[in-house]
């Protein structure tokens, strides 16, 4: 009885939660060189692509993962300075990872042919306790996640060539042996897949 209470009321919240979400206009930060690009995606990701542009660049400058919380992120100040640079960490090496798999190069000085990657998380969400009970993960609830707004831009006068403003739930992972990160870190892994895909095909 106690289960099935529970699932009820995780039900009743989700809805809740997720109803009406989508007239709601996500938060920037600033922190992006242009927003006017952007076309919504869906009502969790904002995204601008020139790929022909993208596909003239072969070295990439990998810009510090900052964190620039937007106005109502749930994690400000909340995060140690430990956690944060465990996270940007995290992020930044996947960052790497997704252009130098995609048969790019790491560059560190502007130059032709060279781009820049900037990224900021906007807000980071725990893994939360509620992943004990089985069906809270099937329903996306306590699941946490993060979001972020990241640009690449032009190393000599830059001009934007991409953008996304996106928030990311850490979906249906195993909901034991969870870490206060692991969803978090997840959304992250998603985000840096995606990225070295869209290198890949901007050739």
């Amino acid at each position: 009885m106690k289960t099935k209470l529970m699932l009820a009321v995780m039900v009743t919240v989700s809805l809740v939660l997720f109803s009406g979400c989508g007239s709601k206009e996500m938060a920037k930060t600033g922190f992006l060189s242009d927003y006017s690009k952007l076309q919504k995606e869906s009502d969790s990701s904002l995204r601008y692509v020139n790929n022909e542009a993208v596909a003239g660049y072969s070295g990439f400058i990998i810009d510090p993962v900052k964190v620039v919380y937007r106005g109502d992120a749930k994690s400000k100040d909340k995060l140690t300075d430990e956690q944060i640079t465990d996270l940007t960490g995290y992020l930044n090496t996947k960052i790497r990872e997704a252009v130098q798999n995609a048969g790019k190069t790491i560059a560190y000085q502007p130059a032709a042919k060279v781009a820049r990657i900037r990224v900021a998380l906007t807000d980071i969400e725990k893994t939360g306790a509620i992943n004990m009970v089985p069906q809270a993960s099937l329903l996306g609830a306590g699941i946490g996640g993060a979001s972020m707004e990241a640009e690449v831009v032009d190393s000599m006068t830059g001009r934007q060539i991409g953008a996304v403003v996106e928030s990311g739930k850490g979906g249906r992972i195993p909901f034991t042996n969870l870490g206060d990160w692991t969803a978090a870190k997840h959304v992250m892994d998603d985000w840096a897949s995606r990225f070295q895909k869209r290198l890949e095909e901007a050739k």
